[in-house]
Protein backbone atom coordinates (compact mmCIF):
# COMPACT_ATOMS: atom_id res chain seq x y z
CA UNK A 1 0.00 0.00 0.00
CA UNK A 2 1.21 3.76 0.13
CA UNK A 3 2.87 5.13 -2.46
CA UNK A 4 5.60 3.57 -4.22
CA UNK A 5 9.26 5.13 -4.54
CA UNK A 6 9.25 6.34 -7.98
CA UNK A 7 5.97 8.33 -7.09
CA UNK A 8 7.43 9.84 -3.99
CA UNK A 9 10.50 10.75 -6.02
CA UNK A 10 8.48 12.63 -8.47
CA UNK A 11 6.37 14.41 -5.70
CA UNK A 12 8.91 15.58 -4.09
CA UNK A 13 10.53 16.92 -7.56
CA UNK A 14 6.69 18.84 -8.37
CA UNK A 15 7.13 19.96 -4.74
CA UNK A 16 10.75 21.71 -5.60
CA UNK A 17 9.58 23.17 -8.33
CA UNK A 18 6.31 24.69 -7.17
CA UNK A 19 8.17 26.17 -4.38
CA UNK A 20 9.11 23.38 -1.91
CA UNK A 21 5.94 23.39 -0.05
CA UNK A 22 3.02 21.49 1.12
CA UNK A 23 0.87 24.04 -0.52
CA UNK A 24 2.99 24.54 -3.84
CA UNK A 25 2.32 20.90 -4.36
CA UNK A 26 -1.58 20.96 -4.04
CA UNK A 27 -1.41 23.71 -6.45
CA UNK A 28 0.03 22.54 -9.12
CA UNK A 29 -1.69 19.20 -9.04
CA UNK A 30 -0.11 16.70 -7.50
CA UNK A 31 -0.57 12.65 -8.94
CA UNK A 32 1.32 11.35 -11.44
CA UNK A 33 2.50 13.17 -14.74
CA UNK A 34 0.63 11.46 -17.49
CA UNK A 35 -3.16 11.76 -18.11
CA UNK A 36 -5.13 8.94 -19.01
CA UNK A 37 -7.71 8.45 -21.91
CA UNK A 38 -10.33 10.26 -19.91
CA UNK A 39 -8.58 13.34 -18.72
CA UNK A 40 -8.41 14.89 -15.55
CA UNK A 41 -10.26 14.38 -12.09
CA UNK A 42 -9.88 17.09 -9.73
CA UNK A 43 -10.74 16.74 -5.87
CA UNK A 44 -11.05 20.04 -4.38
CA UNK A 45 -9.81 21.16 -0.49
CA UNK A 46 -10.10 24.11 1.05
CA UNK A 47 -8.67 24.33 4.46
CA UNK A 48 -6.32 26.62 6.74
CA UNK A 49 -2.78 26.47 5.02
CA UNK A 50 -1.78 29.54 6.86
CA UNK A 51 -2.46 30.90 10.29
CA UNK A 52 -2.52 28.97 13.79
CA UNK A 53 -4.78 25.91 12.12
CA UNK A 54 -2.18 25.25 9.34
CA UNK A 55 -0.63 22.34 10.63
CA UNK A 56 -4.34 21.06 10.80
CA UNK A 57 -4.76 21.92 6.91
CA UNK A 58 -1.30 20.94 5.73
CA UNK A 59 -2.16 17.23 7.66
CA UNK A 60 -5.39 16.69 6.01
CA UNK A 61 -3.53 17.86 2.53
CA UNK A 62 -1.04 15.26 3.01
CA UNK A 63 -3.79 12.50 3.42
CA UNK A 64 -5.62 13.81 0.38
CA UNK A 65 -2.60 13.78 -1.59
CA UNK A 66 -1.59 10.33 -0.33
CA UNK A 67 -5.04 8.98 -1.58
CA UNK A 68 -4.64 10.58 -5.13
CA UNK A 69 -1.23 9.32 -5.54
CA UNK A 70 -2.08 5.94 -4.49
CA UNK A 71 -5.27 6.09 -6.95
CA UNK A 72 -2.74 6.69 -9.99
CA UNK A 73 -1.11 3.77 -8.99
CA UNK A 74 -3.75 1.85 -9.05
CA UNK A 75 -5.48 3.67 -12.20
CA UNK A 76 -8.99 4.83 -12.22
CA UNK A 77 -11.62 4.03 -14.99
CA UNK A 78 -14.83 5.63 -15.33
CA UNK A 79 -17.60 4.96 -17.81
CA UNK A 80 -14.95 3.64 -19.88
CA UNK A 81 -12.03 6.16 -20.05
CA UNK A 82 -9.23 6.32 -17.85
CA UNK A 83 -8.44 9.07 -15.29
CA UNK A 84 -5.93 10.87 -13.40
CA UNK A 85 -6.66 12.07 -9.99
CA UNK A 86 -5.67 15.55 -9.07
CA UNK A 87 -5.78 17.44 -5.97
CA UNK A 88 -6.39 21.32 -6.17
CA UNK A 89 -5.89 23.12 -2.91
CA UNK A 90 -6.70 26.50 -1.90
CA UNK A 91 -6.39 28.22 1.93
CA UNK A 92 -8.89 29.80 3.40
CA UNK A 93 -7.03 30.36 6.50
CA UNK A 94 -10.27 28.82 8.70
CA UNK A 95 -12.73 31.47 7.83
CA UNK A 96 -16.00 30.14 6.98
CA UNK A 97 -16.94 32.77 4.02
CA UNK A 98 -13.77 32.43 2.69
CA UNK A 99 -14.55 28.35 2.57
CA UNK A 100 -17.67 29.21 0.70
CA UNK A 101 -15.64 31.38 -2.18
CA UNK A 102 -13.06 28.72 -2.74
CA UNK A 103 -15.30 25.95 -2.96
CA UNK A 104 -17.62 28.33 -5.25
CA UNK A 105 -14.61 28.80 -7.37
CA UNK A 106 -13.21 24.75 -7.41
CA UNK A 107 -16.73 24.19 -8.52
CA UNK A 108 -16.73 26.48 -10.90
CA UNK A 109 -13.19 26.84 -12.55
CA UNK A 110 -11.92 23.59 -11.86
CA UNK A 111 -14.56 21.53 -12.31
CA UNK A 112 -14.39 19.68 -8.63
CA UNK A 113 -17.82 17.50 -8.36
CA UNK A 114 -15.93 16.41 -4.79
CA UNK A 115 -14.68 19.29 -2.56
CA UNK A 116 -13.68 18.93 0.63
CA UNK A 117 -13.76 21.24 4.23
CA UNK A 118 -12.91 20.49 7.08
CA UNK A 119 -14.24 22.96 9.24
CA UNK A 120 -17.84 23.51 10.79
CA UNK A 121 -18.13 27.38 10.26
CA UNK A 122 -16.72 26.51 6.60
CA UNK A 123 -18.94 23.43 5.70
CA UNK A 124 -21.56 25.29 6.90
CA UNK A 125 -21.11 28.03 4.18
CA UNK A 126 -20.81 25.87 1.19
CA UNK A 127 -23.42 24.34 2.40
CA UNK A 128 -25.47 27.38 0.81
CA UNK A 129 -23.91 27.23 -2.11
CA UNK A 130 -23.38 23.45 -3.12
CA UNK A 131 -27.00 22.35 -4.01
CA UNK A 132 -27.45 25.72 -6.32
CA UNK A 133 -25.73 27.39 -8.67
CA UNK A 134 -22.57 25.84 -8.06
CA UNK A 135 -23.34 22.29 -7.46
CA UNK A 136 -21.03 19.62 -5.34
CA UNK A 137 -20.29 16.81 -3.38
CA UNK A 138 -19.56 18.69 -0.34
CA UNK A 139 -16.95 15.89 2.14
CA UNK A 140 -17.96 17.43 5.12
CA UNK A 141 -14.78 16.77 8.31
CA UNK A 142 -16.33 17.58 11.04
CA UNK A 143 -18.27 16.09 14.08
CA UNK A 144 -20.52 18.93 14.76
CA UNK A 145 -24.10 17.41 14.64
CA UNK A 146 -25.77 20.44 13.23
CA UNK A 147 -23.95 19.50 9.55
CA UNK A 148 -26.74 16.91 9.16
CA UNK A 149 -29.41 18.95 9.96
CA UNK A 150 -29.14 21.49 7.59
CA UNK A 151 -30.73 18.22 5.37
CA UNK A 152 -28.52 19.57 2.14
CA UNK A 153 -28.83 17.18 -0.06
CA UNK A 154 -25.01 16.94 -1.45
CA UNK A 155 -23.43 16.64 1.81
CA UNK A 156 -20.79 13.45 2.78
CA UNK A 157 -20.27 14.05 6.23
CA UNK A 158 -17.28 12.23 7.03
CA UNK A 159 -16.38 11.53 11.10
CA UNK A 160 -18.48 10.28 14.09
CA UNK A 161 -20.05 12.83 14.99
CA UNK A 162 -19.80 14.24 18.75
CA UNK A 163 -22.86 13.43 20.13
CA UNK A 164 -21.90 9.65 20.02
CA UNK A 165 -19.14 10.17 22.32
CA UNK A 166 -20.98 12.01 25.65
CA UNK A 167 -22.87 8.72 27.18
CA UNK A 168 -19.99 6.38 26.48
CA UNK A 169 -17.34 8.28 28.24
CA UNK A 170 -19.54 9.44 31.07
CA UNK A 171 -20.72 5.72 31.69
CA UNK A 172 -16.47 4.34 31.25
CA UNK A 173 -15.52 7.20 34.01
CA UNK A 174 -18.59 7.85 36.22
CA UNK A 175 -18.02 4.74 38.82
CA UNK A 176 -18.82 4.52 42.45
CA UNK A 177 -17.08 7.02 44.34
CA UNK A 178 -16.72 9.15 41.48
CA UNK A 179 -18.68 12.23 41.74
CA UNK A 180 -16.91 15.44 40.93
CA UNK A 181 -16.62 16.75 37.11
CA UNK A 182 -14.26 19.48 36.72
CA UNK A 183 -14.73 21.74 33.33
CA UNK A 184 -11.56 22.73 31.24
CA UNK A 185 -12.80 22.77 27.83
CA UNK A 186 -11.83 24.80 24.92
CA UNK A 187 -14.29 28.19 25.12
CA UNK A 188 -14.77 27.86 21.27
CA UNK A 189 -18.69 27.30 20.02
CA UNK A 190 -16.98 23.68 18.96
CA UNK A 191 -15.86 23.23 22.68
CA UNK A 192 -18.89 24.89 24.47
CA UNK A 193 -21.40 22.47 22.46
CA UNK A 194 -19.41 19.53 24.04
CA UNK A 195 -19.10 20.96 27.42
CA UNK A 196 -23.34 21.06 27.60
CA UNK A 197 -23.74 17.47 26.36
CA UNK A 198 -20.58 15.98 28.53
CA UNK A 199 -22.06 17.86 31.51
CA UNK A 200 -25.57 16.87 31.02
CA UNK A 201 -24.70 13.13 30.70
CA UNK A 202 -22.90 13.36 34.33
CA UNK A 203 -25.50 15.26 35.81
CA UNK A 204 -28.11 12.54 34.45
CA UNK A 205 -25.79 9.82 35.71
CA UNK A 206 -26.08 11.86 39.25
CA UNK A 207 -22.88 13.56 38.97
CA UNK A 208 -21.86 16.78 40.71
CA UNK A 209 -21.00 19.42 37.84
CA UNK A 210 -18.05 22.04 38.91
CA UNK A 211 -16.79 25.48 37.78
CA UNK A 212 -17.05 25.74 34.04
CA UNK A 213 -13.33 26.78 33.28
CA UNK A 214 -13.08 26.84 29.93
CA UNK A 215 -9.77 28.16 27.99
CA UNK A 216 -9.84 30.08 24.69
CA UNK A 217 -7.06 27.08 23.97
CA UNK A 218 -6.19 29.37 20.69
CA UNK A 219 -5.09 32.56 22.85
CA UNK A 220 -4.31 31.41 26.27
CA UNK A 221 -0.64 29.99 26.70
CA UNK A 222 -0.31 30.08 30.71
CA UNK A 223 -2.86 27.34 32.05
CA UNK A 224 -1.76 26.93 36.12
CA UNK A 225 -4.69 29.71 36.86
CA UNK A 226 -7.73 28.20 35.22
CA UNK A 227 -6.24 24.39 35.98
CA UNK A 228 -5.35 25.64 40.03
CA UNK A 229 -8.88 26.69 40.38
CA UNK A 230 -10.65 23.94 39.00
CA UNK A 231 -8.68 22.12 41.09
CA UNK A 232 -9.62 23.40 44.31
CA UNK A 233 -13.09 22.05 43.86
CA UNK A 234 -11.50 18.32 44.00
CA UNK A 235 -12.79 16.87 40.51
CA UNK A 236 -12.89 13.24 40.75
CA UNK A 237 -12.73 13.89 36.30
CA UNK A 238 -11.90 16.45 34.22
CA UNK A 239 -13.49 17.05 30.50
CA UNK A 240 -10.74 19.30 28.24
CA UNK A 241 -9.84 19.48 24.80
CA UNK A 242 -9.20 21.36 21.87
CA UNK A 243 -6.15 21.08 19.84
CA UNK A 244 -3.89 18.37 20.95
CA UNK A 245 -0.65 20.73 21.75
CA UNK A 246 -2.95 23.24 24.20
CA UNK A 247 -4.60 20.27 25.83
CA UNK A 248 -2.01 18.21 26.73
CA UNK A 249 0.40 20.94 28.23
CA UNK A 250 -3.39 21.57 30.36
CA UNK A 251 -2.74 17.84 31.57
CA UNK A 252 0.84 18.17 31.85
CA UNK A 253 -0.11 21.02 34.28
CA UNK A 254 -3.05 19.69 36.12
CA UNK A 255 -0.69 16.32 36.99
CA UNK A 256 2.34 19.21 38.56
CA UNK A 257 -0.49 20.61 40.81
CA UNK A 258 -1.23 16.95 42.04
CA UNK A 259 -4.22 16.12 40.06
CA UNK A 260 -4.56 12.40 40.02
CA UNK A 261 -7.61 11.39 38.37
CA UNK A 262 -9.22 11.05 35.19
CA UNK A 263 -9.07 12.86 31.93
CA UNK A 264 -12.55 13.03 29.59
CA UNK A 265 -11.02 14.24 26.94
CA UNK A 266 -12.69 15.54 23.54
CA UNK A 267 -12.35 14.60 19.84
CA UNK A 268 -10.39 16.85 18.53
CA UNK A 269 -7.61 16.14 20.96
CA UNK A 270 -5.97 13.11 19.76
CA UNK A 271 -3.54 10.65 22.35
CA UNK A 272 -1.28 9.94 19.62
CA UNK A 273 -0.29 13.69 18.95
CA UNK A 274 -0.59 14.67 22.97
CA UNK A 275 2.13 12.26 23.62
CA UNK A 276 4.50 14.90 21.49
CA UNK A 277 3.65 17.06 23.68
CA UNK A 278 3.92 15.57 27.58
CA UNK A 279 4.97 12.86 29.36
CA UNK A 280 2.95 9.63 27.57
CA UNK A 281 1.99 8.74 31.57
CA UNK A 282 0.59 12.08 32.00
CA UNK A 283 -2.42 10.96 29.89
CA UNK A 284 -3.24 7.37 31.80
CA UNK A 285 -6.20 7.28 32.82
CA UNK A 286 -8.14 8.97 30.30
CA UNK A 287 -10.80 8.16 27.30
CA UNK A 288 -10.89 9.50 24.26
CA UNK A 289 -10.70 8.59 20.25
CA UNK A 290 -8.83 5.57 19.07
CA UNK A 291 -5.55 6.39 17.99
CA UNK A 292 -5.11 5.60 14.24
CA UNK A 293 -1.93 3.19 14.60
CA UNK A 294 -4.39 1.29 17.18
CA UNK A 295 -6.50 -0.02 14.43
CA UNK A 296 -6.20 -3.40 12.89
CA UNK A 297 -7.70 -2.64 9.23
CA UNK A 298 -5.96 -4.23 6.39
CA UNK A 299 -4.15 -1.39 5.27
CA UNK A 300 -3.34 1.07 8.63
CA UNK A 301 0.41 -0.48 9.25
CA UNK A 302 1.49 0.30 5.46
CA UNK A 303 -0.48 4.05 6.19
CA UNK A 304 0.94 4.56 8.86
CA UNK A 305 4.02 3.91 7.92
CA UNK A 306 4.02 5.54 4.52
CA UNK A 307 3.08 8.96 6.41
CA UNK A 308 5.98 8.41 8.11
CA UNK A 309 8.26 8.06 5.82
CA UNK A 310 6.80 11.46 4.35
CA UNK A 311 7.14 13.70 7.13
CA UNK A 312 10.60 11.94 8.20
CA UNK A 313 8.83 10.99 11.73
CA UNK A 314 8.13 14.75 12.30
CA UNK A 315 4.60 13.69 13.86
CA UNK A 316 1.83 10.89 13.66
CA UNK A 317 -1.11 10.27 11.32
CA UNK A 318 -3.95 11.28 13.20
CA UNK A 319 -7.78 10.38 12.16
CA UNK A 320 -7.66 13.55 10.27
CA UNK A 321 -4.84 12.24 7.62
CA UNK A 322 -6.70 8.73 7.84
CA UNK A 323 -10.10 10.20 7.43
CA UNK A 324 -9.42 12.06 4.36
CA UNK A 325 -7.68 9.19 2.87
CA UNK A 326 -10.45 6.59 3.55
CA UNK A 327 -13.18 9.25 1.69
CA UNK A 328 -11.15 10.73 -1.43
CA UNK A 329 -10.95 7.04 -1.98
CA UNK A 330 -14.41 6.36 -1.32
CA UNK A 331 -15.43 9.45 -3.31
CA UNK A 332 -13.23 8.85 -6.42
CA UNK A 333 -14.99 4.87 -6.32
CA UNK A 334 -18.34 6.32 -5.95
CA UNK A 335 -17.58 8.30 -9.33
CA UNK A 336 -16.58 4.54 -10.84
CA UNK A 337 -19.58 3.07 -9.78
CA UNK A 338 -21.73 6.07 -11.05
CA UNK A 339 -20.00 6.07 -13.94
CA UNK A 340 -19.67 10.05 -13.89
CA UNK A 341 -17.04 12.48 -13.13
CA UNK A 342 -19.10 15.22 -12.89
CA UNK A 343 -22.56 14.67 -11.75
CA UNK A 344 -22.16 15.34 -7.26
CA UNK A 345 -25.74 13.70 -6.74
CA UNK A 346 -25.32 10.84 -8.84
CA UNK A 347 -21.76 10.14 -6.65
CA UNK A 348 -22.99 10.60 -3.62
CA UNK A 349 -25.87 8.18 -4.49
CA UNK A 350 -23.32 5.86 -5.26
CA UNK A 351 -21.46 6.01 -2.69
CA UNK A 352 -23.06 2.88 -0.54
CA UNK A 353 -22.13 0.82 -3.30
CA UNK A 354 -18.67 1.94 -3.58
CA UNK A 355 -17.99 1.22 0.01
CA UNK A 356 -17.95 -2.46 -0.78
CA UNK A 357 -15.53 -2.09 -3.26
CA UNK A 358 -12.86 0.62 -2.33
CA UNK A 359 -8.89 -1.47 -2.52
CA UNK A 360 -8.70 -2.80 1.11
CA UNK A 361 -5.19 -0.55 1.26
CA UNK A 362 -7.46 2.43 2.08
CA UNK A 363 -9.15 0.90 4.83
CA UNK A 364 -6.78 2.32 7.72
CA UNK A 365 -9.13 3.59 10.60
CA UNK A 366 -12.48 2.16 10.48
CA UNK A 367 -13.63 2.47 7.21
CA UNK A 368 -17.28 3.29 6.01
CA UNK A 369 -19.20 -0.02 6.33
CA UNK A 370 -22.70 2.38 5.37
CA UNK A 371 -24.13 5.47 4.63
CA UNK A 372 -27.13 7.32 6.36
CA UNK A 373 -29.89 8.80 3.95
CA UNK A 374 -28.70 12.00 5.43
CA UNK A 375 -25.31 11.43 3.80
CA UNK A 376 -23.26 10.31 7.29
CA UNK A 377 -20.63 7.85 6.95
CA UNK A 378 -20.59 5.04 9.74
CA UNK A 379 -18.25 2.22 10.41
CA UNK A 380 -20.44 -0.65 12.62
CA UNK A 381 -17.08 -1.41 14.77
CA UNK A 382 -16.79 2.19 16.15
CA UNK A 383 -15.08 2.37 19.23
CA UNK A 384 -13.25 4.64 21.71
CA UNK A 385 -9.98 4.30 23.66
CA UNK A 386 -9.67 3.91 27.26
CA UNK A 387 -5.69 4.61 28.32
CA UNK A 388 -5.56 2.47 31.21
CA UNK A 389 -3.03 3.63 34.44
CA UNK A 390 -0.11 1.17 32.76
CA UNK A 391 -0.71 3.13 29.41
CA UNK A 392 -2.65 0.52 27.45
CA UNK A 393 -5.56 0.93 25.58
CA UNK A 394 -8.49 -0.82 26.01
CA UNK A 395 -11.37 -0.40 23.29
CA UNK A 396 -15.03 0.54 24.46
CA UNK A 397 -17.91 -0.24 21.54
CA UNK A 398 -19.64 2.78 20.30
CA UNK A 399 -23.28 3.15 19.07
CA UNK A 400 -23.85 6.43 16.86
CA UNK A 401 -26.24 8.84 17.72
CA UNK A 402 -28.82 9.49 15.67
CA UNK A 403 -28.55 11.89 12.76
Amino acid sequence: MGASTTTRTLRTLAAAVCGGTLVALAACGGGTASSGEGGTIVIGYSGPLSGGAAAYGENIQVGMQMAVDDLNELGVTVDGGEYTVELNSLDDMYQPNTAATNAQRLAEQDDAAVIFVPHSGGIQAAQELNSGRSEFLLGAYSSDPAILETDNPLTMMVPPSFKSYSAPFVEKLKTDGVEKLGLLGTASEYGQSWTSLVSEEWESQDGEVLTDNSIDYSTVSDFAGPVSRTLSEEPDVIFLGGPSQPTALIIEEARGQGYEGSFLIMDQAKFEEMELFTDPENLNDSIGVVPVREYEDPGTEAFVSAFDELVDGARPATSEVSLHYQSVALSVKAMEVAGTIDDPQAIRDAIGDAAGQVDEQFHVSGFPTEVTDAGHLRNEDFQAAYRNSDGEYEFLPIEHAED
